[in-house]
């Protein structure tokens, strides 16, 4: 072999290792590979631990919340409460309480009216022996004196019923009796009176007294009485004839509100400003019809219709 075809011998040969190098080139790529592996898929897997850290605080603030939840029963305090309930009970009671005097009172007087029987007239005329007071000039009007003053001993309330329902009775009769007569007298309740109230109003305070007994209603009537007048309608130089009868009405309001407002007496003086409220009501009741009893008026008819309205 030629020197030149040695060469190219030794050439070939040279090269034929060289290409078989290449394929450890090619296997570093191989060993390349595990390295992306390590790149850290691990790590991205690494995350998700910190997204469960997070996931383990939510459920935290619900654990807390729950406690707070449960707390609400505290609402069943509530009960304290309940004692409003037992406020009302003892309002209720007293309603009845305040009624009831009302209720008495015209029980107790009808069952004392109905007890004298329908002759009203007869039983009283029947009732009298003497009169301790000298105005009831009548058996008729002497038993009444005394029909009243014992009802009003036994029923305070009942005797005073009957002198006011009396006095309402009779009031607009002896009014109208007097006409124009009575204007600027005291007598109405439109008009200005300096002693006292004017009749009209002390017949009506007094009204109002006894169906609300309380200390506004008597300090009305205290208000409405007059404390001081010298003289009375049965005194000698005041005291009217059957032909004007109805001025014994001029100290029929006085006799009421008397009644209410007196607490104890003497029967035996001049009039209600020493009376006890029981004489109050008998003699107020004399006033009454006497103030009714004009001239030639018949004194039966008159008691049939004061007894009729005593029970209306």
């Amino acid at each position: 072999m030629s020197p030149m075809a040695k060469s190219k011998a030794k050439r070939g040969a040279n090269k034929k290792p060289v290409a078989k190098g290449k394929p450890a080139a090619k296997g570093k790529p191989a060993a390349k590979k595990p390295a992306p592996k390590v790149k850290a898929k691990p790590v991205a897997k690494a995350k998700p631990a910190a997204k469960g850290k997070a996931a383990a605080k939510k459920p935290a603030p619900k654990v807390k919340a729950k406690p707070v939840a449960k707390a609400k029963p505290v609402a069943k305090a509530k009960p304290v409460a309940k004692p409003a309930p037992v406020k009302p009970a003892p309002v209720a009671k007293a309603t009845p309480t305040k009624a009831a005097p009302t209720v008495a009172w015209r029980e107790q007087l009808r069952a004392a009216v109905e007890a004298t029987g329908p002759d009203f007239a007869g039983y009283l005329r029947g009732l009298a022996t003497t009169s301790p007071w000298e105005h009831a000039n009548t058996a008729e009007l002497a038993g009444l004196e005394q029909w009243g003053t014992e009802l009003a001993k036994r029923d305070r309330m009942a005797g005073i019923g009957a002198l006011v329902r009396a006095a309402q009775y009779g009031f607009p009769l002896a009014a109208a009796a007097g006409g124009i007569g009575l204007e600027g007298m005291g007598f109405h309740a439109s008009e200005p009176s300096m002693d006292g109230a004017p009749v009209e109003t002390q017949i009506a305070l007094a009204a109002a007294w006894l169906d609300a007994p309380d200390a506004k209603h008597l300090a009305a009537v205290a208000e409405g009485n007059d404390p001081s007048r010298q003289l009375q309608v049965w005194d000698e130089d005041l005291m009217p004839g059957d032909d004007r009868a109805h001025w014994w009405y001029v100290d029929l309001g006085q006799c009421c509100g008397h009644a209410i407002t007196r607490t104890k007496g003497d029967p035996k003086g001049h009039s209600y400003y020493e009376w006890p409220p029981e004489t109050c009501v008998g003699r107020g009741l004399v006033v009454a019809v006497r103030g009714l009893r004009e001239k030639n008026a018949d004194l039966a008819a008159i008691l049939a219709n004061v007894r009729a309205s005593l029970v209306a």
